[in-house]
């Protein structure tokens, strides 16, 4: 978990969000030892019908001017920055068959306050989760400009001090992809046991007014809980002096699908107790 807004994720998969999600199907909880048949899928699966509700704060500094869709957000303006708050709701939609890839993907929806923006394709198995791009709402099916291959932006049985790269469309502004730490992350939703991954790069463009090439670079972190996603994203585009936009997304709201209830252990308490297990809800329709 751009908007997780599209023009921050597009910097990072041409266009596409990317607050990693899997294939439909549960696997078994973190903490149980029960095994499914097969090969073990990477980190969790979501249920066709299943929704996250995040609340995205977005932090831009005065200086910049703001795009079209953020001034209709109505920003907070304070000494130093611009500040957008807004509510992002995902939800898994089952699988679609992508042709021109031979593949089957998950498909999963976004909307930003209530206004669809699009789907994300995501394919999972033993090597992990990956990612396929985004498309758009307004772009027709079979339309949409997919990647060539997919990016793994999470692995199976992810431990601290563990890396790798994406080279992207251009070789010399990889993507380096490292699981940080893991602990117990608390946000809106509960308390959770995460693992951290960050993802950073460079890139090096004309500057927009004196022309020279700049460089600007990018950071992002995803905190992962097995069974439940990202709970909680942060997101800096910084130049070689200053912060120019800081993002962060927190899990406000978990629902899976009636009829199913939450896999058991993925949330504590603060005090390390096992919370009673909510009733499920009807997930929200973007």
């Amino acid at each position: 978990m751009k908007g997780p807004s599209c023009q921050l994720s597009a910097v990072l998969f041409a266009g596409g969000y990317l607050l990693a999600l899997g294939g439909c199907g549960k696997t078994a909880g973190p903490d149980t030892t029960d095994k499914q048949d097969g090969p073990e899928v990477a980190y969790f699966s979501p249920l066709s019908g299943e929704s996250w509700k995040y609340k995205v704060q977005k932090e831009i500094p005065v200086e910049l001017r703001l795009s079209e869709a953020d001034a209709v957000l109505r920003p907070q303006r304070t000494d130093t920055a611009h500040l957008i708050t807004f509510e992002q709701i995902r939800t898994c939609t089952g699988e679609r068959e992508i042709e021109a890839l031979g593949k089957t993907l998950t498909t999963i929806a976004i909307s930003e306050n209530g206004k669809v923006m699009g789907e994300e394709l995501y394919q999972i198995g033993p090597e992990g989760i990956l990612s396929w791009g985004w498309i758009p709402a307004n772009v027709k099916d079979g339309e949409g400009h997919l990647l060539k291959e997919g990016v793994a932006i999470a692995i199976p049985d992810m431990q601290p001090g563990q890396s790798w790269e994406w080279l992207g469309k251009n070789p010399g502004n990889p993507f380096l992809f490292r699981v940080i730490e893991r602990g117990m992350v608390t946000v809106p939703a509960g308390t959770f046991q995460a693992t951290r991954i960050q993802i950073t790069s460079e890139k090096i463009s004309p500057h927009p007014v004196t022309g020279d090439d700049h460089v600007t670079y990018l950071k992002r972190s995803l905190w992962f809980a097995k069974e439940v996603g990202v709970i909680k994203e942060d997101i800096v585009y910084y130049g070689e002096q200053h912060v120019r936009v800081r993002q962060r997304s927190e899990l406000v709201h978990w629902v899976v699908p009636p009829g199913e209830p939450p896999p058991k252990r993925v949330m504590v308490n603060t005090d390390g107790t096992a919370p009673d297990a909510p009733e499920a809800e009807e997930p929200s329709t973007p």
